[in-house]
Parts: structure tokens; sequence; C-alpha cells
């Protein structure tokens, strides 16, 4: 994933976060509104909802770390998923830390 794509799959998550929000806005308003059989819907929906928007929350910072990382990485002139580690291992002499 390059800076690119990390942007825009972090933007993806942040709409995801902002749908779900409104949607769970949508039916609280709608659970205050009806009763009966429509309320144990409504309600049922919304716990779905709210369980859902929890791991696009979780997604959404794990996604934020993710790209933070990788753009610090690209940053100091290595392959965002390689430790510097990796080229001792592989006998490769090791550049000085910038």
């Amino acid at each position: 994933m390059n800076a690119e794509s990390g942007s825009r799959a972090l933007n993806a998550a942040n709409d995801l976060l902002e749908l779900l929000r409104l949607a769970q806005g949508a039916t609280e308003r709608l659970e205050q509104e009806v009763y009966g059989p429509s309320y144990e819907q409504a309600d049922l929906i919304g716990r779905d909802l709210h369980r859902l928007r929890r791991l696009a929350e979780r997604l959404q910072r794990e996604m934020e770390r993710f790209v933070n990382r990788e753009a610090s990485a690209t940053l100091a002139g290595r392959h965002p998923l390689r430790r510097a580690s990796d080229s001792a291992a592989l006998g490769k002499p090791q550049r000085p830390p910038s």
C-alpha cells in the first residue's frame, strides 16, 4: 500500500464511520416514534449499528496507525514493511539513522 492508496483507504474508513453515525442517529429517532413490533425491529437494528460502529472505529484507528507508520517509514527511506534488522539478516549493510 502506497501513500495514495493508504489515503484512499483512510478516507473510506472515515466515510463508513460517518454513514454509520448517521444511520445510528436515524434509528434512535425511529425508536422514539414507534412501538410494538416496529420498535423491536428498530431496537435490534440500533444494536447492530452500534456494534458495527465500534468495529468501524477500531478499523479507522488501525488504518490511521498503518498509514502513519508507512508514511514515516517511507520518509526514512526504507520499505514501509521492513525492519532495520532485516538488512542485517540478509547481509546488507545498514544505513545510519537519520
